[in-house]
């Protein structure tokens, strides 16, 4: 009898060392797998910033070269680093153009005629559809066209509850159209015909406005800058891809505005 109770009590010892070590491997294998996997999170994050850092570099890199690919791995620190890809200077037309977001009382110039201008000014004639959208209110667009001979051509466009301008009509419609994954609520009433337009000033006059300019005939549209795209890649197989666009210059907002 004593043997048996001996015996049991080894094995119950046996049984809680067993579980102990069981308990202690667990908890070192948590730390380890936590600390595993805080390390690859923090490498991976540092290898996302260095991605996106090289990705930017390639833009200014292939801006300031003005076309053409540079080559990531060319540019200074990021060789040593392993990052390889490329920045790319590409001119697309389209049928239509989105402007950036424009602010209240801000413009955007937008090209009818080649740039850089030069003599003779090439003129456009045609047809433009006009939509916009305002994300914090009701929009206001004032149009100036300037013609070839230095005549100005303005028009202006309301939507909703926006403030009445005197002997301005309210002549847009609405109508979602998307371009860009960007639904534009509002639409000039009919096509804007432009008889030797070399340029289009658009104004947000009551919020902030994105405008899109559409050719009617389906034609391209004129240039109106350059996008760049810059993608890079890390040796652990971290990608950035970076697009910009840079517009051709544009004409102060005061230019065409009175102060008194």
């Amino acid at each position: 009898m004593i043997g048996n109770k001996h015996n049991k009590k080894k094995g119950q010892v046996l049984l809680i060392a067993i579980m102990l070590v069981a308990t202690v491997l667990t908890v070192v294998m948590t730390v380890a797998f936590n600390s595993t996997r805080e390390s690859q999170n923090t490498k991976l994050e540092e290898d996302s910033q260095q991605a996106l850092a090289a990705a930017q570099a390639g833009i200014e890199a292939a801006l300031k070269q003005g076309s053409g690919n540079v080559g990531i791995a060319s540019l200074g620190e990021f060789n040593s680093q392993g990052i390889t890809g490329n920045a790319q200077v590409t001119t697309v037309t389209n049928k239509y153009f989105v402007t950036p977001l424009i602010q209240k009382d801000e413009q955007f110039t937008f090209y009818l005629t080649s740039y850089p201008l030069g003599a003779p000014l090439t003129k456009w004639t045609g047809n433009l559809n006009m939509f916009f959208v305002s994300e914090t209110g009701c929009p206001v667009v004032e149009l100036t066209v300037v013609k070839s001979d230095y005549s100005f051509q303005r028009i202006i466009y309301g939507s909703c509850a926006a403030p009445s301008l005197k002997n301005v009509p309210s002549n847009s419609i609405t109508g979602v159209t998307t371009f860009d994954d960007i639904k534009f609520q509002y639409k000039s009433s009919g096509p804007i015909g432009i008889t030797d337009g070399i340029l289009i000033i658009a104004r947000a006059l009551n919020s902030q406005t994105r405008i899109a300019f559409e050719d009617a005939g389906g034609s391209a549209l004129p240039l109106q800058g350059k996008t760049v795209v810059s993608e890079a890649k890390t040796q652990t197989g971290v990608t950035k891809k970076v697009q910009m666009f840079q517009s051709y210059p544009q004409i102060p907002s005061n230019f065409l505005t009175t102060s008194f």
